[in-house]
């Protein structure tokens, strides 16, 4: 699941990296180095984009956007904490810029600092009300924290701003599934599959959602084969009687035998 998840961040992280690059201004030489730095990263080569970007930050240090552009690629490349820093310098250099907290707070989440990460969002949400990506962050915070309910209100916010964003329709099924809210979260999914429809693991969690709304019917187990009954025994059978008949017979000839013995004594 992880791997398809920062394969969109990267898309969407490196986006907003050329936006900031573009709306720079200042040093045109410094400017062009950055923008290819964002073009290696879109290409595959995040180490290479993150030699640029150093090398650019050695001229400017000054300038928070290229601490959050370099910070991006960190994440994206799953480096949170190196990240983590650079967004805290971002941070230092321009705190009420509310980009610095919003990226700090994603690291922080997948460092599992969800307290110091929810703090960031908040803060970032403070500064820029409603701002989609905070709010898709701040809400895989509270899914984090099993706070489902307050995750789902987050996401389904960030959907309003922006009713496409792949990120927040899948997470958005995640928390629905949490609370076991099958059928939005087969929404959700479709959603997203109409988007990205060669993404098989969305596919595969679909089938788990429409098989949890559609259970197979339950095997009805066959009855106990009853035990049989012995019939009762039958005392009085004709192989009784004789045998019967015939130890009377020997008790009879004894008692015979025995009186005889005893008048023959007497005499």
């Amino acid at each position: 699941m992880k791997s398809w998840m920062f394969v969109t961040f990267l898309c969407v992280a490196l986006g907003e990296t050329s936006w900031a690059q573009k709306k720079g201004g200042g040093d045109k030489e410094a400017m062009a180095e950055a923008a290819r730095a964002v073009e290696l990263a879109n290409q595959g080569a995040p180490d290479e984009a993150i030699k640029i970007f150093t090398k650019v930050i050695e001229g400017r240090p000054k300038d928070s956007r290229l601490y959050n552009d370099r910070g991006r690629v960190y994440l994206s490349t799953q480096r949170f904490a190196e990240a983590a820093e650079d967004f805290s310098k971002a941070i230092e250099l321009a705190p009420k810029e509310y980009e610095g907290y919003s990226l700090r707070g994603a690291a922080r989440a997948e460092l599992k600092q969800l307290d110091e990460a929810l703090a960031d969002l908040n803060k970032a949400l403070e500064l820029k009300p409603e701002e989609p990506r905070a709010l898709e962050r701040r809400g895989f915070v509270y899914y984090k924290q099993r706070q489902f309910d307050l995750a789902l209100a987050d996401y389904t916010k960030a959907l309003e701003k922006s009713p496409e964003s792949t990120l927040a329709l899948t997470r958005r099924a995640d928390a629905y599934v949490a609370l076991q809210q099958y059928e939005p979260a087969k929404a959700d999914l479709q959603a997203y599959m109409k988007i990205r429809p060669e993404d098989f693991n969305a596919e595969e969690r679909l089938r788990f959602v429409e098989a949890k709304l559609n259970p197979p019917p339950a095997a009805t187990a066959a009855p106990p084969t009853p035990t049989p009954t012995p019939p009762p025994m039958k005392l009085l059978t004709r192989t009784n009687v004789f045998i019967a008949l015939g130890a009377l017979l020997v008790v009879f000839v004894i008692v015979i035998i025995i009186t005889k013995m005893a008048m023959g004594r007497k005499n």
